[in-house]
């Protein structure tokens, strides 16, 4: 008969339950309260709660969520057992009324104690020798920590030996060779040790150890079959004795060892990779040597888990699975036989196949063979019955039907269902486990369409009836058996049309174990109980003991324990239980035991409740089965806040919970309780408690200070009484609610800003954590303060005090003083219009009224206005005019006497004080006669009439106002004297230096006692001045002034008496003859000229017309001379002899003549003798004329094959004939250091060469021709006029820009001509556009650098394309130099290293000029056409210190300075990453970039590295690449053009800016010139002879 678990009545009663009508169910119950889990061993969790007060309550439900366990109870506590130790687990309990209806449940979290562990997993050898043997394992298979494992080795017969590790991996050593040893590990938790895990392994042979061996050499691993690898090696050169191998696949349990170089490997798994190894062994292990290799494909296993998915009438559906190999299958074979027919078969590459077309009711065996590239497998076979022919139940069919007559009609179709039938039996039936007592079957459901409604199991012993159940599911567990008993089972599968065949098996049920027998457990003291017993009859494989009640769970192997660490008074009820691994059962036997009395542990869960008036405290009775009496409760009260005092008190009670009634606020209780039992008192527990704050009192000692601006200051002290922890203080105002400003506890302080002289009432309050008033505690006792504050008057008067004015106001408030009152006033004075009178004042406050007395101007209109603090605003004002007064003196203007008559003349009063309305003019003569006269407004002369002369007369005037009735103050009185005049007077110059005087009276009978005469003189030609004075006495008519400056104009006066107006006349003195030149020197010279500069004379001594200059030679022969304007002070003499020495006189002319002579020296420059023109011709006209028709047509042939647009005309450049060569050759020498600049007023060649060819028989002149893309012509520049001021400045030039070192290296801009580019042009490419050159066809290939040649195999031996600064000899050009900058060169034939060679932009001299940018990129230059007083010509971080520059380092960067005190004169001038090695130069890379530096010995010129703006597109050549750098070279589609071929223009592009050149290189890519095109302008020179050709 089958019988169920309980538990699953109970769940399949629930779930009914929970689904009964909404009629029949009641209200939902409380769920249980106060759940407790704690754990009871290992694998045992005990749940607790506590009923709800207001449910009904049947019985509980009790689960483990995220886990298969569930049940019911209808006690208040459950026992969950069979848990995995060491695990948390969430445990819930709801309440089930006896309608069945349920609680929301309650749930809590539990962790399982530490168990006894398994044994550990995967227990292997990894290594092993003739004494050593390595072990590792896994951790065992528990969530518990593993404390350590402890080892056991032991040879047999003999005691084992033992050691404790923490990690997974031990090496045993100190082993006999030849002996097998069986390895055992214990793993251990806290709880204690767990069972075994074993091995054994036999050691090798020994060998004595003499040192680490070689590994072996050339080890080769290959496949020798599907399943066996061969690996070979060679034995160690020096290994001389015999040695053996140890071999090893990585990964693998395989090793082995061999006395052959050789080892083949047997079983391996097909199509495999592995790693093999073998080391030497002789007196030790040497070290692995490794290879990896992979099996062969070999013949593969069965198909896995082959099976029927599906059968019909005449269909079966097999599936399985790939064999168990790692080789690729090809395909299947599948066979298909019926008993006594042939096979047939078919090949399929999936692992399903449908065979159809078979018999009903008709039983097939299947076979399935799996193929790799090998061959076949064996075959896995399954055999499988077909069903009853018919259609197939439950299915859905379409079926049609024709008319056939004389042929067929369209088919009529229809779908249809076959009915439910009976199915046919299960599939599959086994049994899935067994035990001694229960059989768990297993099935896969018939092979039907039909659902299956259930399945009937019957469970049948021999000889008795059978008993059966019913399930829904494909496996059930039959229980409650027999053990050692036979039984069949069947299993019948249902349909709604009825029950199926049965599918039936057989199976035994195991011998039943039983429990321990003769359990007795006994309290040996108050904390020990001993527990024995005897052995069933069938042995267990270890013991459980457990007390769920005392959380007790041990695993014990033998047959007593003694269970320590337990309470007084304790009643265990103890289960041993016998567990059998195998059917992983226990049964249990039960006793009971007690333990002695003892000390009273502490109670148990105390708490403290804490409400607004008592704080109580609670705990539970301690975990002891004594009786406890009473207990002991102690407590201390600790105030939080204040000084922190403290106070103790107890009490004994019998209760579990103690209160105080009204305890203090804000005060920390700590109670301490003990349980007494026979007066025994035990361990106190102790927990704590804190009361509630309340609000707090009164801050204290509130101080309120009135600040500016209605700011108040507020301070306090804390409250006395603080009843809590203060968090925060409030400012409040009068009586409101809300306080205005709150701050933190830690301030006693802070600023209130309320609104100025309004009175208020401050308090202050403390706020705590109190819940009444939120917080807020007892306010202080207010505060009252009026905020001072800068607040205007309501009104300010403006009142006439006498003359002045008066402004008065009355405070805003008597209790609210200001900071201060500002108080400005702006007067229109009426009777000057446009006058003002404006000021201002700041007065302190007063209670009382105020009034401020304006000093004031009569009749003005006054605006005063009243404003107050320091940031004021609108003020307040009022307005007031003035009265009228008696007006200021009159101005006397003239006082001029004539014939007796004195004319008075003055102005109105400088104050009229009102409107004028007389003046009154008053004078008294010598005898004091008085005398007035009154005049109208609108007067302003007066003439006196007077009959003698003789004496003075005083007159003075006043005046009046309309509104005031007296004259005002009299004007300063004047005299005049009324004396004799001079009518006429004249002045003369006589001699140098000389005015004569002459003059005649007004009144012959009128004496004169005295004559005083001044003069004053000005320079005319300087700045001098000056002036001096004399008296004459008596009458006389006549003076001479002596001693005067020449060339100056005088002004003199006489005096006659004491009058004050004299007798006027002004000349000029004479010139006289000017002082020398000063600062008279040679500026510049070529071989035909030299150019002097001067500065002026100290002392001109007249007007500078003009300069006259002579030249003669040294024995005083009057070569020339010369006058020059005046405006100009430096000259170029002409037609000069070549290395000569010059006398030089330069005089200044002036009205007076030629001044005194400065005389100076000037010599010309040396031009060696010109080689023989007859020699040159004769050595040419043999082989040169070959030469040159084969050269010509070449070029004709290539030009006509590439030109495909007319070339541009490239920079102008004279016609030379082959006769000038060898004199132009000569010259060129000079022309960057000779050619410096023209005179004033002249221009500057930018960049012609004209120096070159200064006959007149070479073209000078560049054609008018204008420039295809731009009509601008080639410009000029004007030298500027303080060209003077410039040219002193500059020093420090390159030598071969200077014409004698003993010669003031001071002229200007010491450029080549070439160089003088026009600055105007916004770069070089500007200045290319400009032909200044004849149109010339496209030249040779070696006017070009020979960086620049296509062919790079044939390299140029003449210095072409380079600068003259850059030939080491300039004599004779090194050939091995060619395209190196100066500061590249490793000889430069004794000239400056510091400054030989360098580019403008590199020279650093603070004294040159820097105006002009020459010789810099266009890129470095800020503003084109600006000056730039910088770094002149040089990139920013080439710019040094302006102020000191380092002239020994001028003109490098600061990469390329080695040593700024100390420049290293070998590496001069080079970037640190050009330097090989400073000491050592490398003569082969010197001065090279890096990037260019391919192999120091031998340079790839035509690899040089390019920058990346250079690199145009590899793949897409340009083949007129002309004038560039090798590094700038792309290649030429792969030829190698001769380098005199002509080269082809360049495809027309829409954007030239791809190809990224420097501006100077960019002359016009779809133009190019034949000779100088994209060239530097310094690289452009003569282009048609051989030798120097730049």
């Amino acid at each position: 008969m089958l019988s169920f678990p309980r538990s699953v009545c109970l769940l399949l009663a629930t779930l009914l339950c929970s689904y009964l009508p909404a009629g029949e169910a009641e209200g939902k119950p409380d769920m249980p309260q106060n759940l407790i889990v704690t754990p009871q061993g290992p694998s045992i969790m005990i749940m607790k709660w506590s009923r709800p007060s207001s449910a009904e309550v049947d019985h509980y439900f009790v689960y483990v969520e995220g886990e298969d366990l569930k049940d019911t109870t209808i006690a208040e506590y459950y026992i969950w057992e069979g848990l995995e130790g060491c695990t948390t687990y969430t445990f819930g309990v709801k309440t089930v009324s006896s309608s069945g209806s349920e609680s929301d449940p309650t749930v809590a979290d539990g962790r399982t104690d530490v168990s006894y562990p398994p044994e550990p997993q995967d227990l292997h050898v990894m290594n092993y020798t003739y004494d050593t043997v390595t072990l590792a394992w896994r951790k065992p298979a528990t969530q518990c920590d593993i404390e350590n494992y402890r080892v056991t080795c032991q040879e047999e017969g003999s005691q084992p030996a033992e050691t404790v590790v923490n990690e997974t991996t031990v090496e045993v050593s100190q082993l006999t060779p030849e002996t097998l040893y069986t390895f055992s590990v214990y793993a251990s938790t806290s709880e204690g040790e767990g069972p075994a895990a074993s091995i054994s392994q036999t050691t090798t042979t020994a060998r004595p150890p003499e040192g680490k061996p070689d590994m072996p050499q050339n080890l080769e691993v290959m496949p020798e079959g599907p399943s066996m690898m061969l690996m070979m090696w060679s034995k160690p050169s020096s290994i001389e004795v015999d040695c053996y191998y140890f071999v090893y696949v990585e990964g693998e349990d395989l090793n082995a060892t061999t006395f052959d170089e050789y080892y083949i490997w047997e079983g391996l798994e097909d199509c495999t990779n592995y790693t093999f190894g073998v080391k030497t062994v002789s007196s030790g292990e040497s070290d692995p040597a490794v290879a990896d290799g992979e099996t062969n494909v070999g013949y593969p296993p069965e198909p896995q888990d082959l099976h029927v998915m599906n059968y019909t009438y005449d269909t079966v559906t097999l599936a399985w699975r790939k064999p168990a190999t790692q080789c690729d299958i090809e395909n299947y074979r599948v066979i298909c036989q019926e008993e006594g027919s042939q096979p047939a078969e078919t090949v399929v590459n999936e692992t399903t196949v449908e065979v159809s077309q078979l018999t009903p009711e008709t039983l097939y065996t299947f076979s399935v063979y799996a193929s790799t590239s090998e061959g076949e497998g064996p075959a896995a076979s399954i055999s499988q019955t077909t069903t009853t022919a018919g259609l197939e139940d439950c299915t859905n069919y379409t079926f049609g039907v024709k008319t056939v007559s004389s042929g067929e009609s369209d088919p009529a179709v229809a779908d249809g269902e076959t009915n439910v039938g009976y199915p046919p039996e299960p599939q599959d039936l086994h049994v899935m486990n067994y035990t001694y007592d229960t059989v768990t079957l297993a099935w896969r459901k018939p092979a039907t369409q039909c659902d299956i409604e259930k399945y009937r199991v019957t469970c049948q012993e021999e000889g008795s009836q059978p008993a059966e159940t019913v399930v829904n599911e494909t496996t059930v567990e039959v229980s409650q058996l027999t053990p050692e008993t036979l039984y069949t089972f069947s299993v019948y599968a249902s349909t709604s049309e009825g029950e199926g065949p049965a599918a039936s098996i057989s199976q035994t049920t195991t011998t039943a174990p039983g429990p321990p027998q003769n359990l007795v457990a006994e309290g040996i003291n108050s904390t020990a109980m001993k527990v024995s017993w005897s052995e069933p009859n069938l042995p267990p494989s270890y013991y459980l003991l457990t007390d769920y009640h005392n959380n007790i769970d041990v695993r014990i192997f033998g047959l007593q324990f003694m269970i320590v660490e337990l309470e007084p008074c304790m009643t265990l009820d103890i289960t041993v239980s016998s567990y059998y691994e195998d059917i992983e059962k226990k049964f249990p036997a039960t006793t009971r035991g007690k333990t002695t009395v003892g000390v009273p542990p502490e109670p148990q869960n105390c708490s403290v409740d804490v409400a607004d008036n008592y704080i109580t405290v609670n705990w539970e009775k301690p975990k002891t089965t004594c009786k406890i009496e009473t207990y002991i409760v102690n407590w201390t009260m600790k105030k939080l806040w204040g000084s922190g005092e403290e106070e103790s008190n107890g009490i004994e009670t019998r209760g579990l919970s103690h209160t105080e009634n009204n305890p203090p606020p804000y005060h920390r209780y700590t109670f301490e309780i003990a349980a007494s039992v026979e007066g025994i008192v035990g361990d106190a527990i102790s927990c704590s408690g804190t009361t509630l704050e309340t609000n707090a009192g009164p801050p204290v000692l509130v101080s309120l200070v009135s600040e500016e601006q209605g700011e108040v200051r507020v301070t306090w002290e804390p409250p006395a009484e603080e009843n809590g922890n203060i968090t925060h203080y409030g400012i409040y105002l009068n009586d409101a609610d809300d306080y205005v400003k709150e701050v933190s506890e830690e301030v006693r302080t802070t600023t209130v800003t309320l609104e100025a002289c309004v009175s208020v009432d401050i308090s202050v309050a403390a706020r705590n954590g109190a819940v009444k008033n939120d917080g807020w505690g007892e306010r202080s006792e207010a505060k009252h303060v009026t905020p001072a504050g800068d607040v205007l008057p309501e009104q300010m008067d403006c009142l006439q005090h006498g003359p002045d004015l008066l402004a008065c106001w009355l405070p805003y408030s008597t209790d609210c003083p200001v900071s201060q009152y500002n108080l400005e006033w702006e007067g229109h004075v009426l009777w000057s219009p446009g006058a003002t009178d404006s000021n201002s004042t700041t007065l302190g406050w007063s209670r009382d009224e105020i009034c401020y007395n304006i000093p004031s101007i009569p009749y003005t209109k006054y605006t005063v206005s009243l404003n107050v603090g320091i940031n004021a605003g609108k003020p307040i004002t009022c307005s007031s005019t003035t009265p009228m007064a008696a007006p200021g003196p009159p101005t006397l203007e003239k006082l001029q006497v004539e014939n007796f008559t004195i004319s008075v003349t003055w102005k109105e009063p400088l104050e009229k004080n009102g409107i004028i309305s007389n003046y009154r003019v008053e004078w008294t003569d010598w005898n004091g006669r008085v005398d007035s006269q009154v005049t109208d407004k609108n007067t302003f002369s007066y003439q006196i009439m007077e009959n003698s002369c003789g004496g003075e007369v005083d007159v003075t005037v006043s005046a009046k106002t309309t509104d005031f009735d007296e004259f005002g103050e009299r004007s300063p009185p004047e005299s005049v004297l009324l004396v004799n005049s001079i009518s006429s007077l004249t002045c003369e110059t006589t001699e140098p230096g000389e005015v004569a005087l002459n003059w005649e009276l007004q009144d012959l009978n009128c004496p004169v006692n005295l004559y005083n005469v001044t003069w004053s003189f000005t320079s005319l030609w300087s700045e001098d001045k000056g002036s001096d004075s004399k008296s004459l006495i008596g009458n006389v008519s006549s003076d001479t002034l002596e001693h005067l400056k020449p060339y100056s104009e005088v002004s003199v006066a006489i005096y006659v008496d004491n009058s004050t107006q004299p007798a006027n006349c002004t000349t000029t003195t004479q010139e006289e003859v000017s002082d020398p030149p000063t600062n008279l020197r040679q500026t510049a010279n070529n071989s035909h000229s030299a150019t002097v500069a001067w500065d002026s004379p100290e002392s001109v001594r007249g007007k500078l017309s003009s300069w006259h200059l002579n030249w003669t030679t040294e024995n005083g022969k009057l070569v020339g001379e010369q006058d020059v304007s005046a405006t100009i002070k430096t000259f170029q003499i002409e037609g000069l002899s070549s290395s000569w020495t010059y006398v030089v006189s330069v005089m200044a002319v002036n009205g007076a003549g030629r001044g005194k002579p400065s005389n100076t020296n000037v010599k010309t420059a040396y031009v060696p003798k010109e080689t023989p023109l007859g020699l040159i011709l004769g050595l040419s006209i043999g082989g040169g004329v070959l030469l040159i028709l084969l050269a010509i047509g070449g070029f004709v042939v290539y030009w006509k094959k590439h030109q495909t647009k007319p070339p541009r005309p490239a920079p102008f450049m004279p016609n030379v004939i082959d006769s000038d060569n060898d004199k132009l050759y000569k010259r060129q020498h000079q022309s960057s250091a000779n050619q410096r600049f023209q005179g004033e007023g002249e221009t500057i060649d930018s960049g012609t060469n004209r120096e070159l060819y200064p006959d007149d028989n070479m073209e000078t002149e560049p054609p008018n021709e204008t420039c295809n893309d731009d009509d601008t012509v080639n410009e000029q520049f004007t030298v500027p006029e303080n060209i003077n001021n410039i040219l002193e400045e500059a020093v420090d030039r390159r030598l071969s820009q200077q014409v004698s070192s003993n010669l003031d290296h001071k002229a200007v801009f010491n450029r080549r001509p070439s160089q003088l580019v026009n600055i105007r042009m916004n770069s070089f490419e500007e200045y290319n556009k400009h032909s200044s050159h004849p149109n010339i066809a496209a030249a040779s290939e070696h006017d070009r650098r020979p960086s620049h040649h296509e062919s790079r195999s044939r390299s140029n031996m003449r210095e072409f394309g380079r600068r003259p600064s850059q030939q080491v000899d300039l004599g004779k050009p090194n050939l091995m130099e060619y395209g190196r900058r100066p500061s590249q060169q490793i000889d430069v034939g004794g000239h400056n290293l510091n400054e030989f060679g360098r580019r403008p932009s590199q020279q650093i001299d603070e004294h040159r000029p820097r105006t002009m940018e020459h010789g810099r990129r266009f890129s470095q230059q800020i503003e084109p056409g600006k000056q730039r007083l910088g770094e002149y010509g040089r990139r920013p971080p080439q710019q040094g210190e302006l102020g000191r520059p380092n002239l020994r380092e001028y003109g490098r960067r600061p990469s390329q300075q080695v040593d700024l005190g100390r420049p290293n004169l070998r590496e001069y001038g080079r970037r640190p990453s050009q330097q090989v090695d400073l000491g050592k130069p490398n003569l082969r890379e010197y001065g090279r970039r890096p990037s260019q530096q391919i192999d120091l010995g031998r340079p790839n010129l035509r690899e040089y590295e390019r920058r990346s703006s250079q690199q145009i597109e590899l793949k897409r050549p340009r083949q007129e690449e002309f004038a560039r750098r090798p590094s700038q070279q792309v290649g030429i589609s792969g030829r190698s053009l001769p380098s005199r071929a002509p080269q082809q223009p360049i495809p027309p592009r829409l954007d030239y800016g791809d190809y990224t050149r420097r501006p100077s290189q960019q002359t016009d890519i779809g133009l190019p010139s034949d000779r100088a095109f994209m060239r530097r302008p310094s690289q452009q020179f003569v282009m048609n002879f051989e030798g120097i050709k730049e």
